[in-house]
């Protein structure tokens, strides 16, 4: 069985609570199909738990990280690690993020209320080589009429949370001042805000 090994997938369990990796960490320690791998809390921290990875990687990913957003993780590990495939999991609160991942290319999604359920049977089809989105979650997505935020507005939502202005947003994203307050006047609409603060509450709720 030694050398059959290494052909698991390892997988690294990320979020800003660590408590969080060690709930996952003891779910996915139970899963034959994989082995558990490392922890990670930061953006250095799943950067190295990848390099350290033996073998193919999947990365169980929360919805933020202490020093990044998922949009950022994701195009991180899409841009690093192109061959780790990602399970984001969320609070049923945060269907927003859900949503947001699923457009940013994630492998499966899992929310936290069905974590028990879900997530074996997902680790299971990731192995065989099969991305998957729960089929109740399909349903809500499916069903759910609200306007959401485009690619390029999640981004310029996370660098508003982050606290930048909006010259500092144009000047990272190589655009006008004019382009960017365009976007946020289309970002409060769809938030249904009229204020910095209310965008970036929302956005840290994960209620929009």
């Amino acid at each position: 069985m030694g050398g059959q090994d290494t052909q698991q997938p390892e997988v690294v369990v990320a979020d800003r609570q660590l408590i969080v990796c060690q709930g996952l960490g003891s779910l996915v320690a139970q899963i034959e199909a994989v082995r558990l791998g490392a922890y990670a809390t930061d953006t250095a921290g799943l950067r190295k738990a990848l390099a350290a990875a033996r073998g193919p990687s999947i990365v169980i990913l929360g919805v933020r990280l202490a020093d990044s957003d998922l949009t950022r993780t994701l195009d991180m590990l899409r841009g690093q690690h192109p061959d780790a495939m990602v399970v984001v999991v969320a609070e049923d609160s945060e269907f927003a993020f859900i949503r947001a991942a699923i457009k940013s290319g994630a492998n499966s999604v899992c929310m936290m209320s069905q974590v028990l359920t879900s997530l074996p049977r997902i680790l299971d089809k990731l192995v065989a080589g099969h991305s998957i989105v729960p089929t109740e979650i399909l349903r809500r997505l499916t069903s759910d009429q609200a306007d959401s935020l485009s690619r390029r507005e999640h981004e310029i939502l996370g660098l508003l949370a982050g606290g930048l202005t909006n010259f500092q947003i144009s000047a990272r994203l190589g655009l006008s001042e004019n382009t960017v307050k365009y976007y946020l006047k289309a970002i409060y609409q769809k938030l249904e805000v009229n204020s910095r603060g209310g965008a970036i509450a929302k956005y840290v709720s994960g209620n929009y």
